[in-house]
């Protein structure tokens, strides 16, 4: 039984820790730009890509040197992207003991949190996750998404988030909105199912 629960963190001003500097620190690390948080890249060897993205960026900052676990403090989030299982069990351990959340990148076990596929469409973010255990699965269901979700009703989508707040505004019944939303939300449905 699946008992993760799935929630979407808002990372803006938070510290987040990336520890590794190779290709699928890149991956996190242009996944975390989005976020607003502040990033802080450590690693003894930092691919061209990640410095290319980190120049003019305020709130990131590359440390080129060997991790160590006082490295570690002050972070609300860290991610492990290293290849040395020996170093994220180590790392792993004395981030809990300062009760920070980690993920580690291939080694589900040691994650207290994973990442997903995401897809998004105007203002919905649609995540797909396999806990961790096999990434070009949730990348393929992704893509799926992406064909049945086209991003021609990014617009629409919007117009319905903006009618929401409208008939919240025009009506105080609760029945009555949640009636007229409903209707939306159907009419939506059933002139999405008709164009796909």
């Amino acid at each position: 039984m699946n008992q993760l629960l799935p929630v979407f963190l808002k990372l803006e001003n938070k510290k987040v820790l990336l520890i590794g500097g190779g290709s699928v620190a890149l991956e996190k690390f242009m996944a975390l730009l989005g976020t607003g948080c502040v990033l802080v890249l450590l690693s003894k060897e930092v691919l061209p890509e990640i410095r290319k993205l980190a120049v003019d960026n305020s709130k990131v900052t590359i440390i080129q040197k060997e991790v160590e676990l006082s490295d570690l403090e002050d972070y609300d989030l860290i991610y492990s992207a290293t290849n040395n299982k020996e170093l994220n069990h180590l790392l792993t351990n004395y981030a809990h003991e300062k009760g920070i959340w980690v993920n580690c990148v291939d080694d589900p076990s040691l994650c207290d949190f994973y990442s997903a596929a995401t897809l998004d469409r105007g203002p919905v973010r649609i995540a797909v996750s396999t806990q961790g255990e096999f990434a070009g699965l949730a990348g393929t269901i992704k893509s799926i998404l992406e064909e049945l979700l086209p991003k021609e009703h990014d617009s629409e989508m919007e117009e319905l988030v903006e009618l929401r707040k409208s008939v919240k505004q025009k009506l105080g019944d609760p029945e009555e909105r949640k009636f007229a939303l409903r209707t939306l939300l159907k009419d939506f449905k059933s002139k999405y199912l008709r164009h796909s």
